[in-house]
């Protein structure tokens, strides 16, 4: 058996699938990494979609004997399929926010693969294939040894938010500095949703206002940390946004994050907001907190306590303000903040919880594939 993995990340197709140093940049891929290991240990050999094409086209390999892994569109699966490789797993690891012509099309594509795993796939019809063969899945965020000693609770800073300043809006907007560019984007996002119910509903459900809206307050009680790239430079962001948060931010802004785990493990909360509310959409934003030992502050997934703990997290759903949220940490004992991150802790030591490891998620892979 060959298992032949095909993504639209071109990268992904090179020598670099191997290299632990692009999950940092990708996240959610690191478990690929893992799958060639766990894979030999199985006897089973694991190629990039460019080696399987060249192997099937030398003859040195039988179409037959491929299973294809698709991670959403990818032209090398669709070439694998057609010399008469198996579709055996489908994937999606990114929101309908940024991958919206996928998720218009994810019934129709993945009723053609044995397995899918991944954002979007269970929100199918009810009488759908994708429905009846779609498996648990938990987003692949960490590798267990970057599992984080829980610091000293005195020792700690108070708030951090590790995030790239990113902005998608479902309405025209003056941006901080006028530039063809920015314009062209704008109307690209006008476009799409005229043409994708997906990008209409994903813009709809955005929580990136919500983000900005707390690092505003948060970065004006001058007790908070803000990495990431992009906060440097708020042009792209609406005018009125931008000239606020201009002067807040700029002693709070720490510039980009070599380490996240080890950053974020130096305070005590940390707000991890998912890009947009999605049902099932909990990706590696909280379970970094877990990693690390820190609270989260999750906003997110409307039926997050259905996949993480509710005691695990403070949900920004239960406070009217941001206010109540500050008084909540200020007053929050020592003694429950730490039940607090050893509910995440235990949640990711259970067998639904290993599979957020890269190393659980590539074994489940494996798993499914002995099942061909």
């Amino acid at each position: 058996m060959h298992l032949a993995y095909c993504s639209e990340i071109e990268v992904f197709n090179r020598d670099q699938l191997r290299d632990k140093r692009w999950s940092c940049r990708f996240p959610g891929s690191g478990w690929i990494t893992c799958l060639y290991r766990i894979a030999a240990e199985s006897g089973i050999n694991v190629a990039s979609g460019d080696v399987a094409i060249a192997n099937i086209a030398s003859n040195k390999w039988n179409a037959k004997d491929v299973y294809v892994i698709q991670d959403m569109r990818s032209t090398a699966a669709s070439k694998l399929l057609d010399f008469g490789a198996n579709p055996f797993l489908i994937t999606c690891l990114e929101a309908p926010l940024y991958a919206p012509l996928f998720y218009d099309n994810i019934c129709r594509i993945a009723d053609n693969f044995k397995f899918s795993l991944g954002f979007g796939f269970t929100e199918a019809p009810s009488d759908s294939v994708v429905t009846r063969k779609n498996l648990q899945f938990r987003f692949p965020s960490f590798y267990l040894e970057d599992m984080r000693e829980i610091r000293s609770w005195e020792d700690r800073k108070k708030l951090v938010l590790v995030a790239a300043n990113k902005y998608k809006s479902n309405k025209i907007f003056i941006p901080g500095r006028l530039s063809l560019i920015g314009a062209l984007r704008q109307l690209k996002s006008a476009s799409w949703q005229f043409v994708s119910p997906s990008h209409r509903k994903s813009l709809a459900a955005s929580l990136l206002d919500r983000r900005l809206e707390t690092v505003e307050y948060f970065a004006g009680k001058k007790d908070f940390g803000l990495y990431g790239s992009g906060w440097g430079d708020l042009s792209e962001l609406p005018s009125a946004c931008a000239n606020r948060l201009k002067d807040v931010i700029k002693d709070q802004y720490l510039g980009q994050c070599d380490n996240k785990l080890e950053t974020i493990s130096g305070y005590r909360f940390s707000i991890c907001f998912e890009n947009m509310a999605f049902a099932g959409y909990v990706t590696e934003k909280i379970v970094d907190c877990f990693v690390a030992g820190t609270v989260p502050l999750y906003l997110g997934a409307p039926d997050i306590e259905k996949i993480v703990p509710a005691e695990s997290f403070i949900d920004m759903r239960n406070f009217s303000s941001f206010g109540q949220v500050d008084d909540y940490m200020n007053s929050m004992k020592k003694h429950d903040a730490i039940k607090m991150v050893e509910a995440g802790r235990d949640y990711l030591r259970t067998e639904i919880g290993m599979l957020h490891s890269y190393e659980g998620f590539a074994r489940n892979v494996i798993r499914l594939a002995k099942t061909c």
